[in-house]
């Protein structure tokens, strides 16, 4: 499977972990197309890892927020 592929699936599955190990390892293209294509993907990846860093923190913070209140009572 090729790189793009993989991360292709990676970001359809919402793999973070993998679109870690895939960003790790960016192979060299002679094509511009395909150039192009892995820096969209990279863009998309990004977005993906974004989204869930800010559900992660807003997760966080209701939990902050109901320690504090059960602490409270």
């Amino acid at each position: 499977m090729t790189w793009l592929n993989s991360l292709k699936i990676a970001i359809i599955e919402e793999d973070i972990t993998k679109i870690g190990t895939l960003t790790k390892e960016l192979p060299n293209y002679d094509s511009k197309q395909e150039a192009e294509e892995a820096l969209a993907l990279i863009g998309e990846a990004i977005k993906l890892v974004d989204s869930k860093k800010q559900k992660t923190l807003e997760a966080m913070k209701k939990i902050k927020q109901t320690k504090v209140f059960l602490e409270s009572h």
